[in-house]
């Protein structure tokens, strides 16, 4: 991991979390996620604001492109 990953709010996600946040960063969608993860859509939600509110982010368009930058 880079130094610029390491001193990321990402870092801060639990696995949960972050298992969340890469499938948002790919496209899924909130019911998508729930069926593969075996949980329900309002879990996900749940799940979905936590993120938002850890990585001081308020739109899936934010994590979008916080997601681009952590890959370059």
């Amino acid at each position: 991991m880079s130094n610029k990953t390491l001193n990321h709010p990402i870092v801060s996600l639990a696995t949960r979390e972050l298992e969340v946040y890469h499938m948002l960063a790919k496209g899924m969608k909130t019911s998508e996620i729930a069926n593969a993860l075996s949980l329900k859509a309002n879990t996900i939600s749940t799940i979905k604001k936590v993120i938002f509110q850890k990585l001081g982010i308020s739109s899936i368009f934010d994590l979008y492109k916080l997601s681009e930058n952590i890959k370059n």
